[in-house]
């Protein structure tokens, strides 16, 4: 067997002995697990199977696959493989092992039905008889890296920003170069990002790597991983004793710059007859100056209970398709998802039901 090294210097072998450690660890103490490695069903080599065996005489059998690379667009790329496999030999669930697989991986597999485990701790299996179901959670980064692989991995920063907000509402199809000139990034800039997401399944590119889809809802969710409305930017928190209506009402007359993000701006892009699913308890805005604009409007800097947020944005990209509405400013809706994405209280829920509303005129804002 030729043992490929992986970035954690693991083996293949190794990675299959670690999954069969962390089954019998998982499993009560009086059940019984078989391993056989490498055993072949047809034309088939398998990397492993396991047989689990309850004290009541139910068994199953879990056919293991190992990647040395589970990148989510690898993973997609795969799936049909796997069923494939899944249909011919004989088994009750399929475990994909990798020595990491990311969030948007493991939403591919659990989407096919199949379960996962990497060295991070990141761990599914679920059987129906026995009744079993392993789920255990690890890092969401990949921690394995080297010095030879230079290709973009985050999308932190202003031009990692600046390509996505770009992409989440661009018309397609679109090349690298038009896009780096729409995002207003270099061209280099612009292709290291759209690899990444290539590599990550969440955009298709078609003859001259043109891109001709985007997947706008998981690609916002990716962008938050990296990217948070408190963790990225500046942020004055201040209260308004009035109320949050009175400080609404200062804005529409108010010279300042600013431009209202999260709850409330959601609210603005809601359907007269929808209601929101959470509460206006706190109000976001960004501005240049935030302490101006608090004291402009009438707000009082505080640590603590605070109903309003002040963010200085980290850049520009941010405040890009903001639109006037009823004499305020909003900040675009992908913006307000991404924002709500990762705000406080309820924000997750809010941004749902926009993507929601989102998606009945736009597809790709779909799952």
């Amino acid at each position: 067997m030729t043992r490929n090294r992986v970035l954690s210097g693991t083996t293949e072998y190794e990675l299959i002995e670690e999954l069969e450690q962390a089954i019998t660890q998982a499993l009560p103490p009086a059940w019984d697990l078989t391993a056989e490695h490498q055993p072949r069903y047809g034309g088939y080599r398998l990397d492993a199977v396991f047989r689990i065996e309850a004290p009541d005489g139910n068994r199953a059998t879990v056919v293991a696959e190992v990647k040395m690379s589970a990148e989510p667009r690898t993973v997609l790329s795969s799936v049909e493989q796997m069923r494939h496999i899944g249909s011919t030999v004989p088994g009750d669930a399929i475990v994909v092992a990798a020595p990491f697989i990311s969030p948007l991986a493991r939403g591919h597999l659990a989407d096919a039905g199949f379960g996962w485990f990497d060295l991070t701790g990141n761990m599914r299996l679920a059987l129906d008889r026995p009744s079993v179901l392993i789920q255990r959670y690890g890092v969401d980064r990949n921690p394995f890296s080297t010095p030879a692989d230079r290709r973009l991995k985050s999308l932190r920063g202003p031009g990692a920003a600046r390509v996505v907000r770009t992409l989440l509402e661009i018309e397609l199809p679109v090349g690298v170069r038009d896009l780096a000139m729409q995002a207003e990034v270099g061209a280099a800039t612009s292709a290291r990002v759209v690899d990444l997401l290539d590599r990550e399944g969440l955009v298709e590119r078609g003859a001259g790597k043109v891109i001709s889809e985007v997947r706008r809802r998981p690609l916002v969710r990716r962008w938050t991983d990296d990217y948070g409305l408190t963790s990225s930017n500046e942020v004055e928190r201040a209260v308004d004793p009035r109320g949050l209506a009175h400080a609404l009402d200062e804005l529409r007359t108010s010279e300042d710059q600013y431009i209202v993000t999260g709850s409330a701006a959601a609210r603005a892009y809601l359907p007269a007859d929808v209601l929101s699913v959470a509460p206006l308890t706190t109000l976001i805005l960004y501005a240049d100056q935030p302490r101006k604009l608090a004291r402009n409007i009438g707000l009082r800097t505080t640590d603590r209970s605070a109903n309003v947020l002040l963010v200085r944005p980290f850049d520009d990209a941010l405040a890009k398709g903001s639109r006037v509405e009823d004499g305020i400013r909003y900040a675009a809706a992908p913006q307000v998802v991404a924002d709500l994405l990762t705000g406080p209280g309820r924000s997750t829920e809010e941004a749902e039901q926009l993507m929601n509303l989102m998606a009945e005129k736009d597809p790709r804002w779909t799952e």
